[in-house]
């Protein structure tokens, strides 16, 4: 068990170990301190979701006192995420096929899909050719105010508590940001602005999101602004499905058709809005940037979107500088430094909802003790990184929210087919901001300006009688997908 620091008592707290669950920040936001909720807002909270889910459904998250208000700065950061990630998630591509053109050690192929079971490993990806050669298309990142992102998730669980966040900021704070149906609106134009068509059918497999409700809550707020849904609306089969959202890699090839749509996926590249590339549901991808077998393969624009990140390997770890050091010396670095220990590889029972993380923040023999296990298990095809730890304080968080200082923010910013569709902040009193619990969510205000432009662009009509056509993906090289050599 590892311990974490409480901002306001500066007391060390038990954390859960590597590979054991923790409360996620947004289930823990499902379970709201009402008493921070007037009658009015609770009411609120009851009425709006009965209207949109039916009665007794319930997700009422514990809103901030008012929407959190960036600098121009960190909101200029947060609308060019879309740009910024696909550039680093396309470079993790070069990644994926010089590996599999053997232009990389075998321990980069083992690090990215070692810990996957042997019909989702390495050789069934190379069996799905170039369907395998796709980016994300909808993402969350979790990050600092000041701009570093701990990690990125595809696609994330928060979308479905942000446009409720949205709608009750715009119902008791009329003004500061859009609500719900207008954010829906930008997803659901993304939505046909990429898929050619006006008329956008999904499949949305719901079974490993973390919070059901929420799921719910953003299906029926999309629906509402013309996205249709297998299994939901009338005349939708799954022929129909243009696009399939997912929480988990293995879902993707265990649904009811999945025979039918893998036979699309190699000239559809927008069929699967997360990649069907098992390396994007890692974190082991925030450490490819600096690893010295892949480090040539980015850029420093990718260097700079995350905190140091380093493999833990069989014989050591590589510091910033790019040395290497064995386990004991790195010891004594923890002893100096703080550094998150993560899993880092793509086993959902092992990492999902915040699970196998610990900050190495005290010289005891407990935190190396983890450390030691970690590495021990790096040995049996688990990935493990440790990240340099970021001190998550932000004086404009304490500044807007006096009532609130002693809490740690993280802020999340939301990304669909190319678009920014907002940022929202937890706040929790733990410095692991993704691992530890949070009792308050801001919605950034910013969104707005955002959001009304991207609501009003035209949608690009195709001819008559023209079967609409998405745009071809090219590879990191500039080859179109459909036309690369041999994976």
């Amino acid at each position: 068990m590892g311990r974490r620091l409480d901002r306001r008592s500066g007391r060390r707290q038990r954390d859960a170990g590597p590979g054991r669950d923790l409360v996620s920040p947004l289930t823990a936001a499902a379970q709201p301190a009402s008493s921070r909720l007037s009658t009015e807002e609770r009411t609120w909270y009851q009425d709006h979701l009965g209207h949109w889910l039916g009665a007794g459904a319930s997700l009422c998250l514990p809103p901030a006192p008012h929407p959190f208000r960036p600098s121009a700065q960190r909101a200029a950061l947060s609308r060019a995420r879309p740009r910024a990630v696909d550039d680093f998630f396309r470079n993790c591509l070069r990644v994926y096929r010089a590996v599999l053109d053997s232009d990389l050690p075998p321990v980069v192929g083992s690090a990215l899909y070692g810990d996957l079971p042997d019909h989702h490993g390495l050789g069934f990806h190379r069996s799905l050719g170039t369907a395998a050669m796709t980016v994300p298309h909808s993402f969350r990142t979790d990050e600092s105010l000041s701009g570093k992102l701990y990690e990125i998730q595809v696609p994330g669980s928060g979308w479905g508590e942000y446009l409720l966040q949205a709608d009750h900021q715009a119902a008791f704070h009329p003004g500061a940001g859009p609500d719900a149906a207008a954010v829906a609106g930008v997803y659901a134009e993304a939505l046909r602005r990429t898929l050619g068509t006006p008329d956008p059918a999904l499949l949305y497999l719901v079974d490993t999101a973390t919070s059901q409700t929420g799921v719910r809550y953003f299906i029926e707020r999309t629906r509402a602004a013309g996205v249709r849904y297998y299994g939901t609306d009338a005349g939708v089969g799954p022929d129909d499905v243009r696009h399939i959202r997912s929480h988990s890699l293995p879902g993707l090839f265990h649904e009811q058709h999945p025979d039918r749509h893998l036979a699309r996926a190699a000239r559809e590249p927008y069929l699967y809005d997360p990649s069907l590339n098992a390396m994007f549901f890692s974190k082991i991808t925030t450490a490819l940037p600096f690893w010295r077998f892949t480090r040539d393969l980015f850029t420093d624009q990718d260097r700079d979107l995350f905190p140091y990140t380093a493999v833990l390997e069989a014989d050591g770890v590589q510091l910033p500088g790019g040395d290497m050091v064995s386990r004991r010396a790195f010891a004594d670095v923890v002893r100096t430094r703080p550094y998150v220990l993560k899993y880092a590889g793509s086993d959902v029972y092992s990492g999902s909802g915040g699970s196998g993380i610990c900050l190495l923040d005290d010289p005891s023999c407990h935190d190396l003790d983890l450390l030691e296990k970690a590495w021990d298990r790096s040995a049996n095809h688990q990935s493990w990184i440790v990240q340099e730890a970021i001190d998550a304080c932000d004086p404009a968080w304490d500044e807007q929210y006096p009532g609130a200082t002693g809490r740690v923010p993280k802020l999340s910013v939301l990304c669909a087919l190319g678009s920014y569709l907002g940022s929202m902040v937890l706040a929790g009193t733990e410095t692991i901001v993704h691992a530890g619990t949070s009792d308050m969510l801001a919605v950034c205000a910013e969104v707005s300006e955002a959001a009304a432009v991207l609501a009003h662009v035209p949608l690009p009509q195709s001819a008559p009688g023209a079967a609409p056509q998405p745009a071809t993906p090219a590879l990191p090289d500039g080859t179109p997908a459909e036309h690369a050599g041999r994976l």
